[in-house]
């Protein structure tokens, strides 16, 4: 009953009213979405380099534990890989919105940040994905010596098919949840944000 009564209100209202209250309907939506954008964006930054955190000490002693000339190239491969993808994360995160002078530089400022996490996310299987499976997999062969055995010996080791095979399904499945996010998360946003600058600048 009162949906009913405010959409009464809002239809007798003059139209100058009715343009104020969608825009301001507008801008409450906006902000809401951009602000849990920065609370996935931020969650997801504090998992990655708690990973980076963990995973590069345990790397590194592998590159001094591994006898395997291989090995120890796939575990510095990793480190260098882990380094690169937080580097990437926090390089893109600095172009997050500050110090803006007026509500639609605020805007632009987000449509920018928000185009830039776009593109590092459509991109993310060539410096995400494959350099990752790419490292896993020279450690795996190194560690398991797979140079220097056969491939009946090979196709014999489960290690092999379990380690190939998780690479792969997470690998997919990341490309898969990033390709997701730019169409249900990225796009919306955009389109929100772009449609409440240009109500404010035809003011």
């Amino acid at each position: 009953m009162i949906e009913d009564e405010l959409i009464q209100i809002w239809q007798s209202s003059p139209k100058h009213e009715r343009i104020k209250f969608e825009k301001s309907r507008l801008l409450l939506d906006v902000q809401n979405r951009l602000d849990s954008f920065d609370r996935a964006v931020k969650i997801r930054d504090t998992v990655e380099i708690s990973v980076a955190i963990l995973m590069t000490p345990l790397f590194l002693y592998q590159v001094y534990r591994q006898p395997n000339v291989l090995a120890k190239i796939g575990a510095i491969w990793i480190v260098a890989y882990i380094l690169f993808v937080v580097y990437k994360l926090l390089k893109v995160k600095k172009e997050k919105p500050s110090e803006a002078t007026s509500y639609l530089e605020y805007l632009k400022q987000s449509k920018i940040y928000l185009e830039k996490q776009k593109r590092l996310i459509e991109s993310v299987l060539y410096w995400y994905i494959l350099p990752g499976l790419m490292g896993c997999t020279i450690f795996l062969i190194g560690s398991l010596d797979l140079l220097n055995k056969t491939w009946q010996e090979i196709i014999k080791i489960k290690k092999v098919w379990v380690g190939l095979s998780a690479f792969t399904g997470v690998g997919a499945f990341t490309y898969w949840l990033n390709k997701r996010g730019v169409k249900k998360e990225f796009i919306p946003r955009l389109k929100k944000v772009d449609e409440l600058i240009r109500l404010m600048e035809e003011e």
